[in-house]
């Protein structure tokens, strides 16, 4: 069942090279309904420097995607920028969190990652996320199976695969498993839904930022990249 404002807000969090970008490009793609078997004219996605918001209208609802970049440095320090950018980003959300995991690879980094967010986001983090596995390439003739990845996974991934109440699914993102992609998507916006619609729709609530604070910072980012346009037009058009 649709949710009530008929919007549904998802944050992309990940690693660099955890596939979230390319992730991204898929699901918006999926989710609109466009499909190729041949998708090489593509180009690679760059690493993702800032907070990018993207809309797709899916199954009725229209489904807002933020990308975000590591939302930490090297020291583990904080970038409250960028949180800020991904949440304002996410309005009227956030409602998902959409954490994309590259498939065989949970490292100390990822570990220190699942901290990180949990500290950003607060202790009920985990209640309103999802994780997405992306797998790149299929070095086996039958690639492992994500279930029986996960029982012999890191007991970190095990634990916060069970506070998030087991929600997971797998992203193809290899051109020779192409057709598994679209079905995928499906599944993956069923399980959204199904989140969003068991709090009635209510976006999550990041208590230490009130919500004047991130609509204000909304119209900021609105307005920037409004001007930067309008900046890129004058001097194209002045030469």
């Amino acid at each position: 069942m649709p949710t009530q404002n008929y919007i549904m807000s998802v944050i992309l969090l990940g690693l660099s090279g955890s596939g979230k970008s390319s992730a991204l490009n898929l699901i918006l793609e999926r989710a609109g309904n466009h499909y190729s078997l041949d998708e090489s004219t593509h180009e690679p996605p760059q690493p993702t420097l800032s907070c990018e918001r993207r809309k797709v209208l899916a199954e009725g609802m229209q489904l807002i995607l933020v990308d975000t970049p590591e939302l930490w440095d090297e020291d583990g320090l904080e970038n409250v920028e960028h949180v800020k950018d991904c949440l304002a980003l996410s309005l009227p959300g956030p409602h998902v969190f959409l954490l994309v995991l590259q498939v065989g690879r949970f490292t100390q980094g990822e570990c220190e990652m699942l901290v990180h967010l949990q500290r950003i986001f607060g202790r009920d983090f985990a209640e309103r996320a999802i994780v997405l596995f992306a797998r790149f390439e299929d070095i086996q003739h039958r690639p492992q199976r994500i279930n029986d990845y996960l029982t012999g996974a890191h007991a970190t991934l095990q634990g916060f695969i069970q506070r998030c109440g087991s929600r997971y699914y797998e992203l193809n993102l290899t051109k020779s498993q192409n057709a598994l992609s679209y079905p995928q998507v499906k599944d993956l916006i069923s399980g959204i839904n199904k989140l969003v619609a068991s709090y009635g729709g209510q976006p999550y609530s990041v208590k230490r930022f009130s919500v004047q604070e991130l609509w204000a910072r909304k119209k900021l980012i609105e307005d920037r990249k409004k001007g930067a346009f309008e900046g890129n037009y004058l001097l194209r058009h002045s030469q």
